[in-house]
């Protein structure tokens, strides 16, 4: 990935997300977190590089002119996501011992097919994402189980970005950004982010209940993730 200059990253991070010393996190009963730690290293890259590397993928899946690249990373699965239809249901089978990414809110820069639109810039954006941050409402639950629970500002550890991808995410159709102006590819991604440890065999629900997103198509949604993990 192509990251923004470490100064600038560090100090938009600051800006957008503040200081949060306990993030509003629910671990449930018996047990650690099926979440890995948004500090730790797990499975071979850091908890930002796995969720840029999850959010490039699904926008590429969901948007991109293709081809759509593997989702398995390392033996790590990229789970995908849905820019326009809510609620929307994903059944995915996984064998045992894999881990998986997905994202619950991401935000994503795009480049314009007018000229005299400048792509836009996370760092002259910031008070604009700031916004969006605070206001998104975000709960994960897994098997009934609360994981996640509050604002971006809230969950802020759980926070990466802005970065921006290796290579532009052009997409198949130009996506209308109001009249007489279209956005033609992703730039990069700055979200929430979740990074699983692999699940016991067996079927698993996973839901994201997401509120007030202001930028999204539909400012309030549902993602439900119904997971098989079999041998077979």
């Amino acid at each position: 990935m192509r990251y923004i200059t470490k100064r600038a990253a560090v100090t938009l991070l600051a800006v957008l997300l503040g200081v949060v010393l306990a993030p509003v996190v629910s671990l449930g009963q018996g047990g650690p977190s099926p979440l890995v730690p948004p500090q730790s290293h797990a499975f071979g890259k850091s908890f930002e590089e796995w969720n840029v590397l999850q959010t490039e993928w699904a926008t590429t899946a969901g948007l991109g002119a293709g081809p759509t690249p593997s989702d398995t990373v390392g033996g790590v699965r990229l789970f995908p996501t849905e820019f326009f239809v809510t609620p929307q249901e994903f059944h995915i089978t996984l064998p045992p011992g894999t881990p998986f990414v997905a994202a619950p809110v991401f935000v994503i820069g795009e480049h314009y097919d007018d000229l005299n639109v400048p792509d836009d810039d996370p760092i002259a954006l910031a008070d604009f994402l700031e916004g969006v941050f605070a206001t998104v409402k975000i709960r994960t639950v897994l098997d009934g189980q609360g994981l996640l629970d509050g604002t971006g500002t809230e969950l802020a550890p759980f926070g990466f970005g802005p970065v921006f991808f290796d290579e532009p995410v052009v997409y198949a159709e130009p996506q209308p950004r109001g009249p007489g102006l279209n956005a033609i590819a992703a730039l990069w991604v700055m979200g929430i982010g979740s990074v699983y440890r692999p699940l016991p065999v067996g079927e698993h629900t996973l839901v994201y209940d997401v509120r007030d997103f202001i930028i999204a198509v539909n400012p309030t949604f549902k993602l439900t993730y119904h997971i098989t993990v079999s041998p077979h």
